[in-house]
This record gives C-alpha cells, sequence and structure tokens, in this order.
C-alpha cells in the first residue's frame, strides 16, 4: 500500500489518495489523518517522490506518534 498527492485545495490542505498493490483507489485523507501520518514515520526514508517534495517544501509534515 502507498499514498500518493491528488490534489492541493484553496486551504492549503493537501488531499492524497491511498492505494494498494492493484493501483485501486481506496481511500483519500488529508495531512492529519493518523494512519497516513503512521504511514509517512513508517517509510519516511523511503518515500514516494511526490509526497517527499510536500515534506521538503513545508506543506506536509511528518508529526511525532501519540
Amino acid at each position: 500500500m502507498t499514498y500518493q498527492v491528488v490534489t492541493d485545495t484553496n486551504l492549503s490542505v493537501q488531499v492524497y489518495k491511498k492505494i494498494d498493490g492493484d493501483g485501486l483507489c481506496r481511500t483519500t485523507c488529508i495531512g492529519i489523518d493518523k494512519d497516513f501520518q503512521q504511514w509517512l514515520r513508517d517509510n519516511q526514508d523511503n518515500l514516494p517522490a511526490d509526497i517527499q517534495a510536500k515534506i521538503d517544501d513545508g506543506t506536509l509534515i511528518i508529526q511525532e506518534a501519540d
């Protein structure tokens, strides 16, 4: 499973699409979604380029675990 950037909204909230290995869309979420944040932490050294770019430009932040 992975995530990819779908769109940027006018509220500066990023929307991400979660996909499985078969490429089918399963859900969308925003950057504060707890499952998405866990995925970011688990994969922070090997993120897809589109998500890494959002982290690099500061529009997406990897939050510390609760």
